[in-house]
């Protein structure tokens, strides 16, 4: 995912939920069973992100300065996602999308902001700033009105591809592959990944430098061939530290349709979609 410092969302919504937009994908049980995978541990490592691509999952995912966790249920193409960063500009940023409606709700300390915006001498935040640090309060769900999103920006959600964890993309670009039906070992070029969004994206890759074009990963299949977790050992990137992103998936095909979440929710702000929109 794109990294939260420094940019008001950007992290949360570019290649956020990927979802198919059109038809539903066929559904899989957890049933177990001996192991399917080819012999090839690379035509196996292929293999196991196929489900992703039906959108009926649950994952969560680490990386040294932050976490996500997110469900999709493509058959009602809907899904929701949560993510943190942690350090001096943590912040949380959460989505619900439901059929052709988003909402998001955001949560970040702005006590300094407060501060610094007070700004005309009596240390009062004018009422317009009052409202755009509102969207930060974690409070509230804002409901977002998709005909007021500018394509490209930072609330443009791509509906496309349903991995959201970008897995699929990163797996295509390895090298080096060795294991069995259920671990996996090797290095990935992430350079060459085609998820340019997800949890890896194409910004940090570039912030990782030459150490990006082989990353050693740990890829683990269940029974049936299916991915459940990947392990990457990664450089630093900007801000981020070097150590350990993990992607863990679980749920294949037992997810269900998800709804406008509980709580206080009101519209989008016109000063929210000037913010969002840039």
């Amino acid at each position: 995912m794109k990294n939260l410092r420094g940019a008001i969302v950007s992290v949360a919504v570019a290649g956020l939920l990927g979802l198919a937009a059109g038809g539903c994908a066929g559904t899989t049980t957890d049933k177990g069973g001996d192991a399917k995978a080819p012999a090839d541990p690379k035509a196996a490592l292929a293999a196991s992100t196929k489900e992703l691509a039906n959108g009926n999952f649950a994952f969560t995912a680490a990386m040294p300065d932050g976490k996500a966790a997110g469900a999709v249920h493509l058959p009602s193409k809907s899904a929701t996602f949560a993510m943190e960063t942690t350090g001096p500009e943590a912040m949380k940023v959460e989505f619900v999308l439901a059929g052709p409606d988003r909402w998001v709700r955001m949560t970040m300390d702005t006590t300094e902001l407060e501060t610094l915006l007070g700004g005309n001498g009596s240390g009062a935040v004018p009422p317009e700033v009052k409202e755009a640090l509102a969207l930060f309060s974690g409070k509230t769900w804002f409901h977002v009105d998709a005909t007021k999103v500018k394509k490209d920006s930072n609330l443009d959600i791509d509906l496309t591809d349903p991995d959201l964890t970008g897995a699929s993309g990163l797996l295509q670009a390895v090298t080096d592959v060795q294991g069995d039906a259920h671990t996996i070992t090797g290095k990935v070029d992430a350079t060459k990944s085609t998820a340019t969004d997800g949890f890896l994206d194409s910004d940090t890759v570039k912030e990782m430098g030459a150490g990006a074009t082989a990353l050693p990963f740990t890829a683990t299949l269940d029974d049936q061939g299916r991915l459940t977790k990947l392990v990457l050992d990664a450089p630093k990137a900007g801000d981020t530290p070097a150590g350990k992103w993990t992607i863990d998936v679980t749920g294949y095909g037992q997810q269900v349709a998800k709804t406008k979440p509980s709580g206080a929710v009101t519209e989008m702000p016109a000063s929210g979609y000037e913010s969002l929109n840039g």
